[in-house]
């Protein structure tokens, strides 16, 4: 197309409207038909810059221009068309139009069109700011869009302005004075710049479609879209940075005569605002074009180690290594390496590159190595490395689950591959070695170095730092990849930790080595869990004097409510005799209505009168508000006999908050209260005294004994004396035989064994609670390595919890627990986890399926009180049961948290205070366990290590995925939200387990979701689009192999 046309038309169309008559001419379309000219213009020569699938719009807009000529020139008068060829220029835009004219390319990198090219640039920016101030004055818009166009605006002011300086510097200061070699790389970095100037004034031109492009009403505008349009401008100026820094270069080697150096231009620069996320972006984009574009003649090894140099540096500007004036000093030597960089991928781009710029590029790639190394080497030295303390429990179950995920990260494609995978490759192999040799060789050593429950203290060392080292690993590398610390992580801690797992190696190949002396001790009581076929629930052994006098009294006592209280410690048998009363067949006879609620030391008033208040029948309908429950479970009572147990009461303000819905008709109601607290069975009292549980007598404790080990068999005479010795040493408590019983069932028909746990009991002399958290440590010592984890977790959970087992499972894979079998499901080897634990009667079954499995388990207080107390020691995990106000701040490191708290937390600051930090940026696993009063997804998308994130007692009205992009580890995912959008571009590849519960509309699940083939279990009600994404719906459903 005839470039003079365009030129002679523009200075008709300013004739005309300076000439003209205002009353016949028609202004402003003649200036909208200038703007549009002027892109025109600049698209017929610059059109490079644009995308490919921006031509259809272009047609779209030769068309306008056709029609806006036709209109704008059919009301002027003939005499103002004189020597203007109207025709010629529309033909030749109808001829771009039927695709008739073919667009081309051929400038050169040279400085007369550098020059063009910016002038050009500059009419064209004008033009925009033009357009901007034009549609700032639509009356139209609201406030909060005149305000995104105003701060637009001046960011394209601030565009043009350095690129008229920038513009002025080169013609008058460096073209002509320096020789052509040595700018070439400036003339890469301002074409490059200018292109992206063009491409954004040209975008905004052919995307106006009816001036959509300003307007806030087009509510289908994707991200990408906001990011093309109102984020381009910072990203222009991190551009124009990089110039600026290449002509500092030249005018400090080339020009250091020139007054420039002299003057601010170049002196404590002012970097733009997200200047290091947009030089990520930069090398981002780089790194893909030379993908694209790379000859086989070329090495591009060096360009993709700079360049992954550099993002790990840019990722870590956060870091405290790097601040105040060393940050902005940093950031300008990556800026200025980047820039190298850049003029590399460009000199790619050619079709065919020669011998001599193959080695040209291959120098200037070894030369960017160099400077990314030496920038490397200058900062990493003041790194110092500072252990962490890890959990220990899990043992060797945790280093088999960190070998499989090395193993992954090598075959995976992290983007960090050359670094990565080179310390990942590395440590895999040095720790594969080390755990043959711990799980091998010391097996034998172990049989040695141990007494009875108590390993040696090398052993408890070696494998101590092992594991937390192991930890450590997993950490740096889950760090890296979620682009946390990288820096830090790459070039201090995987270094180190490689360097302590070597020296680890060498003890224990040096401890093999030596002739050593063992002295002899006692063999190793740690057997393997003997997996039974059918595990019967908790046997009622007991009590059977007591039971009677509850009964009779509940029976036949005086006509009015009275309350029955049943004193007792932890594990003396309260909820087991309340239990049997319950069941009793005579009691289920008298009363009308019974009832069971287990209160514990935190409660919800509304959660208990609900429980009870399903539990009481009625024909009357089920509607209630909260604030009217309490009344409504009165009048369902009133008029009935009821029996109510209220198990585990730990305070009166309980009873207090329950007791006026329990109505006293004198028709001889009842309500049994369980507590360990004798003040409390005082002060609820009626009629009735506090019944003070005794302990078991010998006989019935060596009966339950029996019972539990031998399945209701009677145990062999040999062993019946053992039995009696087992069982007076339990105390009489309940709980302490239960527990006891789960250790002899491994070897129950050795007398010797059965010796040995009675003299393992007497070690653990104490007082009364003590004397059962005692009894569970032997319990968990004889647990096997990897079960230990299991029962610790069930701490995450809030007493008295009834734990759904397929929760539960999923929980501990995705956690890593369970442990990699060459045949089966994890699900399955999770099952048969849960079933050991509850053959060493340390898990309780809740309920069973009709196919006899369990469905829902839990453990005793007592239990949970242990797993509590030894996650602290163990640094395990955290949990937050009442006021989180209790913990001081170094109390919250746990890897794992558990929140059920009655304060408002909002209340508090969660991230980037210096007072609290309940969330520090290594947990990997939080899961609420009630409803808490705030939302957590502005301080958990900053979490970037969460493996495991359940709040689903947690509401929220509007959840989105893309909230939880930065989450790239998550393997498990409960949510509970009434609106639940799935974005397309979820980056959660882990994922296995994703729950949405309460949601009021369906989840639409795109296509991208059936590309997420680690998942295993889906559980929300959800929609396809069937009509756009049939097909591929299909395709991907197949690679859905794990789910189940």
């Amino acid at each position: 197309m005839a470039h003079n046309d365009i030129e002679d038309m523009l200075e008709c169309l300013e004739r005309i409207k300076s000439g003209g008559d205002p009353h016949n001419v028609k202004i402003d379309q003649i200036e909208k038909l200038e703007m549009h000219l002027r892109f025109w213009r600049a698209f017929m020569k610059y059109h490079h810059s644009l995308s490919p699938d921006s031509l259809d719009k272009v047609k779209n807009k030769a068309k306008l221009i056709v029609e806006m000529l036709h209109s704008v020139f059919g009301g002027i008068p003939y005499e103002c068309k004189t020597n203007l060829n109207v025709e010629s220029l529309v033909s030749q835009l109808l001829e771009f139009v039927e695709g008739n004219t073919s667009l081309r390319y051929n400038n050169e990198l040279n400085g007369s069109y550098l020059l063009e090219y910016m002038d050009y640039l500059g009419d064209i920016l004008n033009v925009v700011l033009k357009e901007l101030g034009r549609h700032i004055s639509d009356p139209s818009l609201t406030n909060e869009h005149i305000l995104k166009l105003n701060r637009f605006s001046k960011q394209v002011k601030i565009i043009q302005k350095k690129m008229r300086f920038l513009r002025y510097l080169y013609a008058t200061e460096i073209k002509g004075y320096v020789d052509h070699e040595k700018l070439e790389s400036l003339e890469t970095r301002i074409q490059f710049m200018a292109d992206d100037v063009g491409q954004l004034c040209l975008s905004l031109w052919v995307y106006e479609d009816e001036d959509d492009t300003y307007s806030d009403e087009d509510e289908d505008d994707t991200d990408e879209d906001e990011d093309d349009f109102w984020y381009k401008p910072p990203y222009l100026l991190s551009l124009i940075l990089l110039v600026e820094l290449e002509m500092k270069k030249i005018f400090l080697g080339e020009l250091n005569a020139s007054t420039f150096i002299q003057a601010r231009t170049f002196k404590d620069k002012t970097l733009p605002k997200g200047f290091s996320h947009h030089l990520h972006s930069l090398l981002v984009y780089l790194r893909n074009k030379k993908r694209e574009n790379i000859p086989n003649n070329v090495s591009a090894q060096n360009i993709d180690m700079a360049i992954e140099f550099l993002l790990i540096f840019l990722a870590d500007v956060s870091n405290p290594v790097f601040n105040g004036k060393k940050l902005n000093e940093v950031l300008e030597k990556v800026g200025a390496i980047a820039g190298d960089v850049l003029c590399v991928i460009q000199k790619l781009l050619p079709i065919s590159i020669n011998k001599d710029d193959t080695s040209n590029i291959n120098f200037c790639s070894i030369r960017i190595l160099e400077k990314t190394k030496d920038l490397v080497e200058r900062y990493y030295k003041s790194l110092k490395f500072t252990p962490s303390q890890f959990p220990t429990v899990g043992g060797l179950s945790f280093l088999d689950s960190l070998l499989r995920k090395l193993n992954e990260v090598l075959k995976s494609e992290s983007g960090l591959d050359f670094m990565m995978k080179t310390h990942t490759g590395i440590i895999e192999k040095e720790l594969s070695s080390l755990i043959s040799i711990l799980e091998k060789e010391l097996s034998s050593l172990s049989s040695i170095f141990r007494e009875v429950h108590h390993e040696h203290e090398i052993l408890k060392d070696l494998r101590r730092r092992t594991i937390n080292l192991a930890y450590e690993a997993e950490v740096a590398i889950d760090s890296v990849l979620a682009q946390y610390n990288a820096f830090w992580h790459i070039f201090c801690s995987l270094p180190t930790i490689l360097k302590e797992i070597k020296h680890i190696r060498a003890e224990v190949c040096k401890m093999w080595s030596e002739d050593l002396a063992y002295r002899p001790c006692y063999p190793s009581n740690h057997l393997p869990t003997q997996r039974n076929n059918l595990v019967t629930d908790e046997e009622i052994v007991g009590f059977e004097h007591e039971a009677e006098k509850i009964i009779e009294y509940l029976i036949r006592g005086i006509d009015e409510l009275d309350v029955i209280p049943i004193v007792g410690m932890g594990g003396q048998g309260k909820t087991t005799i309340a239990r049997k009363v319950y069941k009793n067949d005579m009691i289920a006879f008298h009363f009308d209505r019974l009832a069971w609620c287990c209160i514990s030391q935190t409660y919800n008033q509304i959660e208990l009168l609900k429980e009870i208040y399903h539990q009481v029948p009625s024909y009357e309908d089920n509607v209630y508000k909260d604030d009217e429950l309490a009344d409504m479970l009165r009048k369902r009572l009133i008029g009935r006999r009821y029996l109510i147990v209220l198990d585990d009461m730990w305070d009166v303000k309980a009873w207090d908050d329950l007791r006026l819905s329990f109505p006293n008709d004198e028709n001889r109601s009842r309500i049994i209260v369980t507590t360990r607290l004798e003040k409390v069975g005082t002060q609820i009292k009626h009629h009735t005294e506090p019944y003070f549980l005794p302990f078991l007598p010998p006989e019935e404790s060596c009966e339950l004994l029996w019972k539990k080990v031998f399945q209701k068999e009677c145990p062999p005479p040999e062993l019946y004396t053992e039995c009696l010795s087992v069982a007076e040493r339990c105390k009489g408590l309940p709980l302490v035989i239960i527990l006891v019983t789960g250790i002899i069932k491994k070897k129950k028909m050795e007398a010797s064994w059965w010796h040995e746990v009675k003299n393992s009991l007497f070690s653990y002399l104490g007082e009364s609670e003590e004397y059962s958290l005692s009894t569970m440590q032997l319990s968990y010592d004889n647990l096997p390595d990897y079960l230990r984890p299991c029962l610790l977790y069930m701490g995450m959970f809030q007493e008295d919890a009834i734990i759904p087992v397929s929760k539960l499972i999923r929980l501990w894979i995705a956690e890593g627990f369970v442990q990699n079998i060459e045949s089966g499901r994890l699900e399955e080897a999770a099952e048969g986890y849960l079933m050991d634990l509850i053959s060493s009667n340390v898990v309780m079954v809740s309920k069973r399926k009709y196919n006899s499995k369990v469905k829902f388990c839990q453990v005793h207080d007592v239990v949970l009180h242990f797993c509590l107390k030894r996650s602290r020691e163990e640094k395990f995990m955290l949990a937050v049961k009442r006021s989180h106000s209790q913990f001081k701040p170094s109390d919250w490191k746990e890897n794992r948290l558990s929140f059920k708290s009655t304060y408002d937390i909002s209340k508090y600051e969660l991230l980037g205070s210096k007072i609290r930090k309940p969330f520090h940026q290594h947990l990997r696993s939080l899961i609420t366990t009630n409803d808490l009063r705030w939302d957590p997804f502005r301080q958990i998308s900053k979490l970037g290590l969460l493996k495991v994130l359940d709040l689903s007692s947690t509401r929220v009205d509007l959840l989105s995925s893309a909230t939880l992009n930065p989450l790239i580890h998550l393997k498990y995912l409960a949510v509970t939200s009434f609106e639940f959008n799935f974005h397309p571009e979820s980056h959660l590849r882990h994922l296995e387990t994703i729950i949405v519960k309460g949601n009021g509309r369906p989840v639409l699940l795109p296509a991208t979701f059936w590309k997420m083939d680690r998942l295993r279990h889906i559980e929300c009600y959800a929609s396809f689009d069937l009509k756009n994404n049939k097909q591929c719906i299909f395709e991907e459903f197949s690679k859905l192999e794990n789910l189940r």
